[in-house]
């Protein structure tokens, strides 16, 4: 029995591992882009696509049942992308915007689900074709390779989005905070892959000073942006940098998880 368990976990994590890099790939395409053209989407979706594709072969599925993943995958895949284009584009507000963040997080939240549930179509334990055996990814499980492919991916450009859709959410857009503390953009994939990694290996304690270290050479910038406003609360600029810095480092924490349970 726990021998089977430990399958199941494998053959989840590898599937899961697949939907996430897939996500990745996708949103690193477009990368930086708030607004995004027709043409740059479809690019992004089909860059998402070849790497779930990628992914669901070396699963080793029958052919009914890797098109079965693929189309369900690769749709959640695709409103994803497209509603959280919608959601962050500076020329979207009011209903349409919160619509826009809610058909985004229901998609990404649907493909999680969706993979995890998946697995079940999943008959053996993946393994590394033949011909990459000799290599350096034959040194590990394929879905340890899958699930920290995944999760390195997801940290560079999804977390930027899941975290300027949070803010969003609770008032305190990027599109206008950010000019105030900036490199946000960068900084905080930088700090997710140094928690992930760190997390990863079990230096949490390493991790906790990453964390501290960024409140400690932000807090100049946050202490002007207090004084520039009357003394009735912590500013927008505050809040976007504490709601922000929480919402990144969960997506960091939820990674070093799953590479942890790998």
């Amino acid at each position: 029995p726990a021998a089977g368990r430990g399958r199941g976990r494998r053959v989840t994590l590898a599937l899961l591992g697949t939907w996430l890099a897939a996500v990745g790939a996708g949103d690193l395409v477009r990368a930086a882009y708030d607004v995004v053209s027709p043409r740059r989407a479809a690019v992004c979706i089909a860059a998402g696509l070849g790497v779930l594709l990628a992914g669901l072969l070396l699963l080793d599925l029958d052919a009914a049942r890797l098109v079965l993943l693929l189309v369900l995958l690769g749709s959640l895949q695709a409103v994803w992308l497209l509603g959280s284009v919608l959601a962050v584009g500076p020329d979207r507000t009011g209903p349409w915007r919160d619509r826009a963040r809610s058909l985004a997080l229901l998609a990404l939240g649907g493909g999680t689900v969706a993979a995890v549930l998946g697995a079940a179509l999943l008959t053996t334990e993946p393994t590394l074709p033949t011909r990459l055996a000799g290599t350096v990814l034959g040194r590990w499980p394929l879905s340890d390779v899958l699930v920290a492919s995944g999760v390195v991916l997801a940290q560079l450009a999804t977390a930027n989005v899941v975290v300027r859709l949070v803010l969003d959410a609770v008032g305190v857009p990027a599109t206008s905070n950010e000019k105030q503390l900036k490199g946000g953009r960068v900084l905080g994939p930088m700090e997710r892959l140094f928690i992930v990694g760190l997390g990863a290996v079990g230096e949490l304690t390493a991790a906790a000073v990453v964390i501290a270290a960024k409140g400690l050479l932000r807090f100049p910038e946050l202490q002007r942006a207090q004084q520039r406003l009357p003394p009735a609360g912590p500013s927008d600029v505050t809040e976007y940098f504490l709601v922000g810095s929480f919402a990144s480092w969960l997506v960091a924490l939820g990674g070093a998880a799953l590479i942890h349970l790998a």
